[in-house]
Order: structure tokens, then C-alpha cells, then sequence
């Protein structure tokens, strides 16, 4: 504390928020308008080498790109100056605030929906950003603040660029190895796209703990970016929804015809899948769906080891309201059981019943392996668990004898409905 400065330009300086290699940022206090600040100071610039050079040209560059922007998803830069020939740039300071690199790590990743809406954020911020005509250029987990209240603000737009500027403050690629674009990789002109590329990078690792693309020397890493496709998120992670990686996918296509054209676009499929997930059971952890699974009629006679079992198999699966789950004939050997929502059965056109949460259906052809005898759709949004898999495969024996015993309770139940129904029918 004894080198802390007293004052940065007009501001109080109260202490240090970090250090790296390019400088301090302190947290000061503008005692004109009585609020925190954050206040960046670039402590190697005040020599002669091409270093010190290029810091103060970043700072400039981040001032003119990042102090005329205004929307509430972008760090508030206030103001830029020198002391002592040491640039600094005055942003807004973020209270118990921290960047998304703390929610890249396998054992601390946050929840599908938070994450969705973390990176809708930051598109939104992009898309606007582009629109003033600015790049940003270092899209990466530790450039984007994350607010105690949850807010997304992309920050650090040191490395910007004004769209169209007639300028060279940076030469050739530049941003974090492991989010480059592949234009950025092989030094081609940089878009708007390469920010969505490099913030698909940001999102696949904060789904699954790991970057889409990394090697050991940067030449690899290169190949990787320009050449290879990432693993499959639903590969990684079974409760991640066919419609997120399809938009992830998009996000990182090496030919910019198939990538997200503007954050915009991104935006509004982001605001798709969120839709999605607010009903969709696919986001539950394993406790919270054995939980689940535990409370449906279908499985009131299971003990926790055999919901286990069947949790291991199962795929959680959404049907839209009004979508066809299977047709008649179909050679499917599965069984469902309704999680959430309801289904109506139809047998050549005609709706012979309806299920609701916790009543299975599909169960005859599982268990004879011939082709559906009738044909499901869901009434609404409906949420079931698939499982497709013979539980003389997978089941242990107790289990299997669980199975059994429920599938025949079942099948008696619909013959005597049938039967009453037949009768009433006659009369």
C-alpha cells in the first residue's frame, strides 16, 4: 500500500483490483460525481521501446472505440488520460463483480439457462457495438464481467477497432489464441463474424469446461481452428439440447456463408432456446430427476438403485405441442414415460385415449419388437424419458423383475378399459 498513489488524474485511488503485464487497474473514486471507479493504468508505457508504444496506442484505440458506446451490456469507459506519461483509462467499476473465466472450469460451470442468457448478453453487446461500427477483436471468458446481479458487461475493448478507420495501431491477428477465428488465425480481414466466432468459443467452454479447440504449440492450435471441427456438445454432456448446439455449431463454422451474419441473428435463436429451456426438463441434474422420476405413478414401486438404473438409459426428450412423437407402423423399439404434459393416441385417425404425467405409452412394441399399432402426438409442450435400450441388456435382476411387473399392471389396465369400453360401445 505504501506505493499506492493518491490520486490517478482528478481520481482518489483506494486500492488495487489486479495486475498484469500490461499495467494496474485500481478501484479510485470520483469524488464530482460521488461513485467507484475502475482506473487502468498502463505502468510499462513510459519508455521508448515498440511495448510502451503499442500500450499507449491500445489505450487510445480503447478509448475511441469503447468510450462511444452506450448500452447496458458494455463496460462504461469514462474517460482516458495520462499521468506522468503513463496513459490510464477511467471504466465503470463493478461491485462484487467477476468474469466468466471463474465459470469455465468443469467442477464450477453454471446452469444451461444462465449461460444461454450470459451469452445472449454479450451478443446483444456485440450486435450494438458493430452497429456503432466497432470490433472488438479479444473475445474471451476474462474480457466479459459478470455483475453480482447477474449481468453480462463486455469489457476490455483495448485491442478495438473503428469498422472502416483508416488506421494501423495493430498489425496482423490479434486476441487470445484459444477463441481466435479462423480469420484472425491465418491474418484475413477481420468482421463483425470473427467476434461471434470468438464468442462461440467462450460459450462452448463455459457448456462443457473445456475450449472447442486446443493443442499444445500455437501452430497446432491454428490447424485446429481453421481445419477441424469441435466435438459435439451432446456428446459431452447429455442434458444439452439439440437446438443449443445447432446454434453453438452456427457460431463456429470455419466459412463465414454459414456463421451467424450479426449478434442480432444470434440473438433471437439465443432467445429460442431459452424458451425452451424454461420448460424443459433436460436441465435437472441427476438428483433433481431421480426426484422426479421417484414422484410419477409409474415408478411409485422403485427402489432408489433401480432409478438409477433406468436414469443411466434414459434420454429426457421434449415434444412441442401439437408434434407427432411416433406414426403408426413406425419399426421404433422404445417406451416412454410422461414426465410432464400430456399425449393423445390415435389409431387410424381416430383418438382412442389420452395420458397424462407419470402414464407410459409405447410399452407393447418394446416389448415385442413389432411395429407401433397406433400413432402419439402431444396435447402441449410435453416432456418424457426414452428409453430404447431391452432391460435384459442393461437392467439388473430385481430391476428387471420391476419392469415386468409394472408392463403387465399396465397392460391390464388398458385391456380392461378397452373391454368397458367395447361394452359400452355395444349397448
Amino acid at each position: 500500500m505504501a506505493d499506492l498513489p493518491a490520486k490517478i488524474g482528478k481520481y482518489d485511488v483506494i486500492d488495487v483490483l489486479g495486475k498484469g503485464s500490461m499495467g494496474i487497474v485500481y478501484r479510485g473514486h470520483d469524488a464530482y460525481v460521488d461513485r467507484a471507479v475502475a482506473i487502468k493504468l498502463a505502468t510499462n508505457a513510459d519508455s521508448d521501446d515498440e511495448a510502451a508504444s503499442m500500450a499507449k496506442r491500445m489505450f487510445v484505440g480503447a478509448w475511441a472505440a469503447a468510450g462511444r458506446l452506450d448500452h447496458q451490456n458494455v463496460l462504461k469507459v469514462y474517460e482516458a488520460g495520462e499521468e506522468a506519461g503513463q496513459p490510464y483509462m477511467v471504466m465503470e467499476y463493478i461491485d462484487g463483480g467477476d468474469t466468466l473465466r471463474s465459470y469455465c472450469k468443469p467442477g464450477n460451470l453454471l446452469p444451461i439457462p444462465t449461460v444461454v442468457e450470459l451469452i445472449r448478453q454479450a451478443a446483444a453487446a456485440l450486435d450494438y457495438a458493430h452497429s456503432q461500427g466497432v470490433l472488438h477483436r479479444d473475445i474471451k471468458p476474462a474480457n466479459i464481467m459478470l455483475t453480482k446481479d447477474g449481468v453480462a458487461k463486455l469489457g476490455d475493448f483495448g485491442i478495438a477497432k473503428r469498422l472502416g478507420a483508416d488506421q494501423t495501431q495493430i498489425v496482423g491477428w490479434f486476441g487470445s489464441p484459444l477463441y481466435m477465428s479462423p480469420e484472425q488465425a491465418q491474418d484475413s480481414d477481420i468482421t463483425a463474424q470473427s467476434d461471434l466466432f470468438s464468442l462461440g468459443s467462450v460459450f462452448y467452454e463455459m457448456l462443457v469446461g473445456a475450449p472447442p479447440f486446443a493443442a499444445k504449440g500455437l501452430t497446432g492450435l491454428i490447424q485446429k481452428v481453421c481445419q477441424e471441427d469441435p466435438q459435439p456438445l451432446t456428446e459431452l454432456r447429455e442434458d444439452i439440447p439439440p437446438q443449443l448446439w445447432q446454434v453453438v455449431s452456427k457460431m463456429l463454422q470455419k466459412q463465414l456463408t454459414k456463421r451467424y451474419k450479426t449478434g442480432g441473428e444470434l440473438v433471437a435463436d439465443l432467445e429460442a432456446v431459452l424458451e425452451v429451456l424454461e420448460h424443459e426438463a433436460l436441465v435437472l441434474t441427476d438428483e433433481q430427476k431421480l426426484e422426479r422420476m421417484a414422484g410419477l405413478v409409474f415408478f411409485k414401486t422403485f427402489s432408489a438403485t433401480e432409478l438409477k438404473e433406468i436414469l443411466k438409459v434414459a434420454r429426457w426428450v421434449r415434444f412441442v405441442a401439437g408434434s407427432t412423437i411416433f406414426m403408426e407402423e413406425e419399426k421404433e423399439r422404445a417406451f416412454f414415460v410422461i414426465v410432464d404434459g400430456s399425449v393423445s393416441v390415435r389409431m387410424n385417425g381416430v383418438r382412442i385415449s389420452e395420458m397424462d404425467k407419470g402414464e407410459c405409452f409405447g410399452e407393447m412394441e418394446y416389448l415385442s419388437g413389432s411395429g407401433r399399432t397406433a400413432a402419439v402426438s402431444a396435447n402441449r409442450d410435453t416432456v418424457a424419458l426414452k428409453i430404447d435400450r431391452d432391460f435384459k441388456e442393461w437392467a439388473s435382476l430385481p430391476c428387471q423383475l420391476r419392469l415386468s411387473r409394472v408392463f403387465q399392471e399396465v397392460l391390464i389396465d388398458r385391456l380392461q378399459k378397452t373391454s368397458k369400453a367395447l361394452a359400452r360401445a355395444a349397448n
